[in-house]
């Protein structure tokens, strides 16, 4: 067990991912953000992406939490939880930032594959996705997109009731406390930061 490693509430979670997009919000509007978050359909359109961007982006949520055993990022509303808080909190500099990223995704995938990212076959998206994360988690690589956007999916899917309740098994009202309980028993663990260079 990590002693310095604080166990995130999702108001916390959401406050977090809100600061990474250069917004701020003040307690008393998290209630409402989070309101928000709870009224939104799973299909509803994009407030803030252009339909290009949006497909872009619903794929490489799918392509980095897919759907298993457990919930994946699109049954999450990751997607439309990334569009809100651009929408809603995000800086200028933030909503461009992702707005010219997906852009590039999508300039990359014509380049290499003659169509937008989310017309790409699988196999080549995850290529492509794969070059991008091996670039952005290489050893003293500058800050990039690509790992900025990999972070925002993760906070998204495990501030979630999906990601929090089934993926990591959130009990609001636990049981009998065990301390120190072998991993093996419990087959999962809370999300903390400090990500994978894996999609």
């Amino acid at each position: 067990m990590i002693s310095d490693v604080k166990t995130l509430t999702r108001r916390q979670a959401l406050k977090a991912a809100l600061l990474l997009m250069g917004g701020s919000i003040a307690t008393a509007q998290m209630g409402l953000f989070s309101g928000r978050l709870a009224a939104m359909e799973k299909d509803s359109q994009p407030q803030f992406f252009k339909a290009d961007q949006y497909s872009a982006l619903v794929r490489i949520c799918d392509l980095i939490i897919p759907e298993t055993d457990t919930p994946g990022a699109l049954s999450a509303g990751v997607p439309g939880t990334i569009d809100l808080m651009l929408t809603s909190w995000a800086s200028p500099e933030i909503r461009e930032r992702y707005s010219e990223g997906l852009d590039h995704i999508n300039e990359l995938a014509m380049e290499g594959m003659s169509a937008k990212f989310a017309a790409c076959p699988e196999d080549q998206q995850i290529d492509l996705l794969q070059t991008l994360d091996d670039e952005a988690f290489a050893e003293g690589a500058p800050d990039s997109f690509f790992k900025e956007l990999k972070k925002m999916v993760l906070f998204a899917y495990y501030s979630s009731e999906e990601g929090a309740t089934i993926e990591l098994k959130f009990d609001r009202i636990p049981g009998d406390y065990r301390g120190c309980v072998p991993l093996k028993e419990i087959g999962r663990t809370w999300f903390v930061p400090g990500y994978a260079n894996e999609i």
